[in-house]
């Protein structure tokens, strides 16, 4: 079996390694020691067939300029360890993975009022990270989602990086 690494890039993203024998590890990026993980990327090749997943990204609209930049350089410093440590990668869209893993009754569908040339219309918009919550649970219902055991709510980021993490494995990458 192949060890995959799923990355959701961001100052409070999380790295999720599902090991070839089924078990996951979680490393939250916020407060995480660099030099830790780039032994870690390096320990994992030098081990097993490993592959990685990184949540391909781009900067966001009405962000500030250093906050732009900081999730740039996290993301760069990400794409680089892989790189230097030889770990082979792919970038995903957020919308390709969840067309893989979202099905129909983990859909949250919120209706919000916009106002279009004077008339107010209902509009229609998925709920992402509601939805990816209901995937992750249906598929996954005794991982702790919490970010450590002293949070009491889940963490919308290491959902993800699980839901990319399960993406990889049912596209065998």
């Amino acid at each position: 079996m192949k060890t995959y690494i799923a990355i959701d890039p961001g100052k409070e993203g999380f790295i999720t390694i599902r090991h070839d024998n089924g078990l996951f590890e979680f490393i939250p990026i916020e407060g995480c020691d660099i030099h830790n993980l780039a032994l870690k990327f390096q320990q994992l090749h030098l081990s097993k067939d490993v592959f990685a997943v990184m949540e391909e990204v781009h900067a966001i609209f009405g962000s500030s300029a250093k906050a732009t930049f900081a999730f740039g350089e996290i993301n760069g410093l990400l794409k680089g360890l892989l790189i230097a440590t030889g770990i082979p990668y792919q970038l995903v869209q957020p919308k390709t993975w969840q067309k893989e893993i979202w099905i129909n009754q983990d859909m949250v569908v919120e209706h919000k009022k916009v106002v279009v040339k004077d008339v107010e219309r209902t509009r229609k918009e998925v709920n992402t990270k509601q939805t990816s919550f209901n995937a992750v649970k249906r598929l996954f219902p005794d991982v702790d989602l919490r970010k450590n055991e002293r949070c009491r709510n889940w963490d919308n980021n290491k959902v993800d990086s699980l839901l990319i993490c399960e993406y990889a494995r049912r596209k065998n990458l």
